[in-house]
């Protein structure tokens, strides 16, 4: 599988992420993948993007997990929605 380079990300978007083995540690299974935000709390820049852990407030560096797929975000409901219309409430009687 194909994985995203951390230049393409995009902030404050979700991805299917997989945890890498930390550097100098003995190499566990094959972590589980999971969903993560990618998160400007330390900056707007790239520079200070984080991970956040979905379900929790952990936060790790671009470099400690590999990017496999972006979450897809469900359509806006504007246009979409016929039924939900600004209705005027008028005078009283």
């Amino acid at each position: 599988m194909d994985t995203i380079g951390t230049h393409h990300l995009e902030s404050n978007r979700f991805y299917w992420a997989r945890r890498l083995p930390a550097k100098g540690a003995s190499i566990p299974g094959p972590s589980e993948i999971e969903v993560v935000q990618i998160s400007t709390v330390f900056g707007a820049a790239s520079e200070f993007w984080t991970v956040a852990v979905v379900g929790s407030d952990e936060h790790f560096d671009l470099s400690a997990f590999e990017f496999l797929h972006k979450v897809l975000s469900p359509p806006t409901a504007e246009g979409r929605r016929p039924n939900l219309t600004l209705v005027s409430a008028g005078p009283r009687r």
